[in-house]
């Protein structure tokens, strides 16, 4: 039972988050790998872990204790790595890591290239240009560290910092 129970405790969870297009996906795959995490990419269960469709909004609308239990069940005690932009809702989070893109113009192509709607690229620029998710981290007093993906940055030095927060 103490073995067990450590090893539960020991159990770390990595949300990755930002606004769509900065880069969560292609990140959480190259850190699955350097750090030997399972990665939980919450894309495929939006559905499932909704309360319903919100046409206007192009989007799911996201019930948190369904999220939670999906998490739970997902991580069987393994590390694991959250890739959403609403990952960091989740309450036990050991390294909150939120992307974000001071290069506008640069995240506004990437969202065009999805074929996202004008309404859904301005939404998603004005949820870059008031920093939402990396507000809503902090409100949740996650440990956090913030990339800016509109410049370039060190993946090694990413992974010291990750190194020293777990």
């Amino acid at each position: 039972f103490i073995f067990f129970f450590s090893f539960i405790m020991s159990m770390k969870v990595i949300a990755i988050t930002g606004t769509p297009g900065t880069g969560k996906s292609t990140l959480t795959k190259y850190l699955e790998k350097k750090l030997k995490f399972a990665r939980l990419d919450l894309h495929h269960y939006y559905k499932q872990i909704s309360t319903g469709y919100d046409r206007s909004k192009q989007c799911y609308d996201i019930d948190l204790k369904k999220l939670e239990k999906l998490v739970k069940e997902k991580s069987k005690g393994e590390n694991l790595i959250v890739d959403s932009h609403i990952s960091h809702l989740l309450k036990k989070v050991d390294l909150c890591i939120v992307l974000t893109c001071s290069d506008l113009k640069k995240l506004e192509k990437r969202l065009q290239d999805r074929k996202y709607s004008k309404k859904k690229v301005r939404e998603n620029l004005d949820a870059e240009i008031f920093q939402i998710c990396l507000n809503e981290s902090k409100e949740r007093k996650h440990k956090i560290i913030t990339i800016d993906t509109g410049k370039r940055f060190g993946k090694g030095e990413l992974i010291k910092k990750i190194a020293k927060f777990l």
